[in-house]
């Protein structure tokens, strides 16, 4: 491998301090809300974890596919890799998930809330699919639960209602500056799973 390409698939220190403290400022100055007020600013970082643990999740079954069809070291290792930085972003994610409901609603967990059901079903699924891993360390058994947990996620998300939760607080907002602090964070922290990633990858 040329030494350019070596280069951009390393994990970086210097980068990932220079996500981090994007986001930490983004997170800062990002506006507060009439009715949640600096509350607001922790369900930025919610919706962004969220949606990077889907993203990460869909790219890792993507390449579980692509390890069982072809073979392929790379779609193998890279899936491992992006399969792990999944599960540690959603474990975040429930974490962000427990202070932000526990500030909003009063309650760490609002086991009536479909979503917050469904964000724990994955998060088992998830750990479950982790702990068979452990046993079974077949590529093939790999790769194939990436793929599984890829599709569950997105069945799962796409097919849970709403009691309380609001279905696109942030999407549906009329206010430009909130639409775009989000935006960055959501940005961010994807960055920051990517470097995750690579981190992964090269412990291989």
């Amino acid at each position: 491998m040329p030494e350019s390409r070596t280069r951009i698939v390393k994990p970086s220190l210097i980068r990932s301090a220079a996500w981090l403290a994007a986001l930490a400022i983004l997170f800062i100055l990002s506006p507060s809300e009439k009715t949640l007020g600096d509350v607001v600013k922790l369900v930025y970082l919610h919706g962004a974890l969220v949606r990077t643990g889907l993203l990460a999740f869909s790219i890792a079954g993507i390449l579980g596919a692509i390890a069982l069809a072809s073979g392929r070291s790379w779609a193998i290792e890279w899936g491992r890799a992006v399969g792990h930085a999944a599960l540690i972003v959603w474990v975040l994610y429930a974490v962000s998930s427990m202070v932000v409901t526990y500030l909003a609603w009063g309650v760490a967990i609002a086991w009536g809330e479909p979503r917050v059901r469904v964000s724990a079903q994955i998060l088992m699924a998830a750990l479950g699919f982790w702990a068979v891993a452990l046993f079974l360390t077949h590529w093939r058994v790999k790769a194939a639960l990436n793929l599984v947990l890829g599709a569950l996620a997105w069945i799962l998300v796409r097919s849970a209602g709403v009691v309380i939760h609001p279905v696109d607080p942030i999407g549906g907002s009329s206010s430009v500056a909130i639409q775009t602090f989000y935006a960055g964070i959501v940005a961010c922290v994807i960055l920051l799973a990517v470097e995750l990633s690579l981190w992964l990858k090269s412990r291989g």
